[in-house]
């Protein structure tokens, strides 16, 4: 069997042993006051970062709406609406869903991740209303 790399060599001499009473030495505490650690958060932050994710969900929601209304004029124009808004609806969902997803990233990296969070909340919040709203849609354009 080949000696591990990663393992420490065995000493040869055992250590010295310590006495049983004696007490370790203490470290030096990071901060002399337990209060001076504390930074509280600038007075700011908050209520801005609570906007930002409010933002991007309305962002999401209201992307849900164009992507819902948006089918509806070529399915009026067409003999046969159910199926043109279905497949149109579908189409519109997909590249909402990307451009969240792109947006996200990019406000992501700019370091605005407040408002890439608020996209995909807004974004999960909104498709199962999209999707209720999608099949009420198809269900009155088919009667």
């Amino acid at each position: 069997m080949t000696p591990n790399p990663y393992r420490a060599p065995a000493l040869a001499v055992p250590p010295p042993a310590t006495p049983p009473l004696a007490a370790p030495p203490l470290a030096a505490p990071a901060f002399p006051n337990r209060a001076d650690a504390f930074e509280p958060p600038a007075a700011g932050r908050g209520p801005r970062r609570v906007q930002r994710v409010r933002s991007g969900i309305g962002t999401a929601l209201a992307g849900h709406g164009l992507a819902v209304t948006l089918p509806l004029l070529p399915a009026i124009l067409t003999d046969d609406p159910g199926p043109v808004f279905a497949v149109g609806g579908v189409a519109a969902q997909l590249l909402l869903a990307a451009f969240i997803v792109a947006l996200g990233i990019t406000r992501t990296v700019r370091r605005d991740g407040a408002n890439g969070v608020g996209l995909v909340i807004g974004w999960m919040a909104g498709a199962p209303f999209a999707a209720t709203a999608g099949i009420v849609i198809v269900a009155s354009l088919a009667s």
